[in-house]
């Protein structure tokens, strides 16, 4: 069957697709990182500018926590997707290797049986 992939193949895609998952959570948590380090010069900022300067810094800080509460959406979005694939994923080895392990397990004794005493 063409279509169908080995254990191999199916961990290095899972491996592949763990990789891209982290990737984009680092960069989202970069970004939030960057976010609230803004957003904390904009707020020192704000406190000491007046009249129509002081409404101006408020209005950024409303984007700007827009923005950071994006990001955050976007952060628990990727998290709640790639959660179940990471159970699913450690289900699935805990299974490959009890199997691995009951199959060395009775080649063993299967080759303690064969041999000469």
């Amino acid at each position: 069957m063409k279509g169908r992939l080995s254990m191999r193949e199916r961990l290095e895609v899972a491996r592949g697709k763990f990789r891209e998952y982290e990737g984009r959570l680092r960069q989202l948590e970069a970004r939030l990182r960057q976010l609230e380090a803004r957003l904390r010069i904009i707020q020192g900022q704000a406190q000491q500018a007046g009249g129509r300067a002081r409404l101006r810094w408020k209005r950024l800080e409303r984007e700007l926590r827009g923005a950071i509460d994006t990001t955050l959406a976007r952060l628990h979005g990727l998290l709640r997707t790639v959660e179940p694939r990471v159970r699913r994923s450690l289900d699935q080895t805990s299974t490959l290797g009890r199997g691995l392990r009951a199959g060395i397990k009775a080649g063993m004794a299967a080759y303690r049986r064969s041999r000469p005493k």
